[in-house]
């Protein structure tokens, strides 16, 4: 079994439910995705929101491997940037080459329901993962929980790490992606609710690129000298607060432990700042159980098979979660304790 497959087999036997490449990638959408489908074979496209960002590497492999366990062509691809158009253009480019299924991390949740709906009208099953497209006919999202479940939980971190009160920022990929927006409005609805005393001082967007993450993380720091946490709602955010934080703490300009960090990310990019006591703990999941699962549904609705309600076992995978048309992969919170035991 492969390694992420063990890692996420203990994820799923550690938790409750509570509830975002490398320089031979194929070129964006503007010059095609660059793969024939295999005659014979079931094909699925499975497009994240960009190609490049380690979360969406880690889809991949998930994706990829679960092509290579059922025995289907796995064309994963996506622009080098979060453009919503580019990524139409993909989806439109997969659909005239006739592909068993699409899944789709939509950079835009309403841009995309238009092509979905021509997909679906071709006979085209179609999924999304990671981000919704809520109003479009997609037949399933699979997501480690509601959007609005992990806003909240974010939300009741931070607010925990900062005793209930306290200036945040919130740090996005994108202001534009439902899970994003979905997540925010989350955060905020529950401090309303819950932690009045707790004042969100701005919301900043890095689509997705990680130097334009800690650019904006830097400038939350020069901006609001009194801040006390930062929330990231994707997985380049809290690394990039952490290393801005931490080379705040090193120049002096801020004490240790004086901002609290956490959000979503994967182990592997906060690791040492976990091993370093600046973030104390952040609510992951393995986006390679995500790219599994959507190859995986996606061929169960070519075969024409029907999804079950409830507990679904997945070989290689464990078990999952159907709600409606929601599929469930799970969190777990990440910690000093925990941190070591993961490779994703």
């Amino acid at each position: 079994m492969k390694k992420w497959l063990v890692a996420s087999l203990s994820i799923f036997t550690a938790f409750t439910l509570v509830a975002c490449g490398s320089e031979d990638q194929p070129s964006p959408a503007e010059e095609g995705a660059g793969e024939e489908v295999a005659e014979g074979t079931n094909s699925f496209f499975i497009n994240p929101k960009s190609i490049g960002p380690a979360y969406f590497t880690a889809a991949e492999r998930g994706a990829e491997q679960a092509g290579e366990d059922l025995g289907v062509e796995v064309i994963f691809n996506a622009p080098t940037e979060t453009s919503s158009s580019d990524q139409i253009n993909m989806i439109q480019d997969m659909m005239i080459r006739e592909v068993s299924g699409i899944g789709i991390s939509p950079n835009d949740g309403e841009a995309v329901v238009p092509v979905i709906g021509r997909a679906i009208e071709q006979g085209i099953p179609v999924v999304t993962w990671d981000s919704d497209a809520p109003n479009s006919e997609r037949a399933y999202y699979v997501t480690p929980a509601t959007d609005a479940e992990l806003g909240e939980a974010f939300a009741e971190e931070i607010a925990n790490q900062i005793g209930g009160a306290g200036d945040v920022a919130f740090m996005v990929a994108g202001l534009g992606s439902t899970n994003q927006i979905d997540r925010v409005d989350a955060a905020e609805a529950y401090f309303e609710a819950n932690y009045p005393d707790i004042n969100i001082v701005t919301v900043v967007a890095s689509d997705d690129d990680q130097q334009r993450s800690y650019d904006n993380a830097q400038n939350l720091l020069n901006t609001y000298p009194e801040l006390d946490g930062i929330v990231g709602f994707a997985g380049g955010e809290p690394p990039a607060a952490a290393q801005a934080v931490a080379q705040a703490i090193q120049n002096g300009s801020i004490e240790a432990g004086s901002i609290a960090i956490t959000g979503f990310a994967v182990p592997s990019l906060v690791e040492n700042y976990i091993e370093e006591g600046i973030i104390e703990k952040i609510i992951t999941w393995d986006p390679a159980m995500l790219g599994y699962v959507s190859v995986y549904v996606l061929n169960e609705l070519a075969n024409g098979n029907e999804i079950p309600e409830g507990e679904l076992e997945i070989a290689n995978i464990g078990s999952v979660r159907v709600e409606g048309q929601n599929i469930f992969t799970g969190t777990i919170d990440l910690t000093e304790e925990n941190i070591g035991e993961f490779d994703f």
